[in-house]
């Protein structure tokens, strides 16, 4: 399982796949259909639909249990647009061969990911050796490659331990790893259990970001109102859960599967871009994330996590995002 892969309940994935190809209808165009899964970063999506703002038929929620299922949608045609991470788009990108276009960030990761220590090892000196549990992909392998680095660290110095995002609290709770790389609301919890953090992803470098961005593939390029309308409504579903967030609250928690008081709490550590963070994002040649993507996909060749390949230097897409802040 990987980061952000919040499972839903199994009946209501198999039913909205089984259903995903009838839904086009007869005679009109069919909706622009977006695939997403429970992770906070996409909230705006999940509000957006559950608001009714998606019922005139010009779009589509595909609710998904993982980011893999998202790209699998994208890969089957299911779906046109997909939230992922920006390692996950450079994977369907390289590895599925998907024409992909990034036209808007949800978020950064500003300390949502993180390090954490036992109280046993929390002192440098117990890091040589320790056993370092992180799920496996690019997420995990970037935060411990930057963990250790700030700590002066070579990857022989530990015991990298694989450990599926859903079993970080049993490996912790089992004592089976000394050091876990998680992320919130998982974060909060471990360290309620005395874990102490040691790093986070407020304090990876410019070159490595984490990001989650809307992903479209290039031949709805032509959905001209859709896509419009697509992102006017993630600017004012964030304007929504910032205004409005008992309202939030009450659609979100089922949705993240959370209690209502650790709905909020589950954004520590994000940083919600609006419009103007992605006018600064998307916009430029070469964009900035076309410059972030161009060494994050560095860092996973490295690493192995992505076969050579040419990214498309157009990677970024501005051109459906509105002119002017919406008011």
């Amino acid at each position: 399982m990987r980061r952000r892969d919040w499972l839903r309940r199994g009946t209501a994935l198999a039913a909205a796949a089984a259903a995903a190809p009838w839904l086009a209808g007869c005679g009109a165009e069919p909706p622009l259909t977006v695939a997403f899964h429970p992770w906070p970063g996409y909230a705006p999506l999940q509000l957006a639909d559950s608001l009714g703002w998606w019922d005139d038929g010009l779009l589509r929620s595909l609710p998904t249990g993982s980011a893999s299922a998202s790209r699998a949608a994208l890969r089957e045609g299911r779906a046109q647009a997909a939230a992922l991470t920006l390692d996950e788009v450079l994977q369907a990108v390289v590895v599925d061969r998907l024409p992909l276009r990034v036209v808007a960030l949800f978020d950064r990761s500003h300390g949502a990911d993180v390090v954490l220590a036992r109280p046993t090892h929390v002192e440098r000196t117990r890091w040589r050796g320790a056993r370092l549990g992180h799920e496996p992909g690019a997420v995990g392998e970037l935060m411990a490659a930057s963990w250790l680095e700030y700590a002066g660290l070579q990857p022989t110095d530990v015991r990298v331990v694989h450990v599926g995002f859903e079993e970080h609290e049993r490996a912790w709770r089992e004592g089976a790893v000394d050091l876990l790389i998680t992320f919130e609301p998982v974060a909060s919890r471990v360290q309620a259990q005395g874990a102490v953090r040691l790093f986070d992803s407020g304090q990876l470098p410019e070159e490595r970001p984490i990001v989650d961005v809307l992903a479209v593939h290039r031949e709805a390029a032509d959905r001209q109102r859709a896509l419009t309308t697509l992102l006017r409504h993630l600017f004012e579903a964030q304007r929504h859960l910032m205004t409005l967030r008992d309202d939030s609250i009450y659609r979100l928690a089922p949705w993240l599967d959370l209690p209502r008081h650790q709905v909020m709490p589950a954004f520590s550590g994000l940083h919600l871009t609006v419009w103007s963070d992605n006018r600064d994002w998307l916009v430029g040649h070469p964009a900035r994330l076309q410059r972030a993507a161009e060494g994050l996909a560095h860092f996973m060749r490295q690493r192995g996590l992505l076969p050579e390949g040419r990214l498309p230097a157009d990677l970024a897409a501005p051109d459906w995002l509105p002119v002017e802040e919406p008011a």
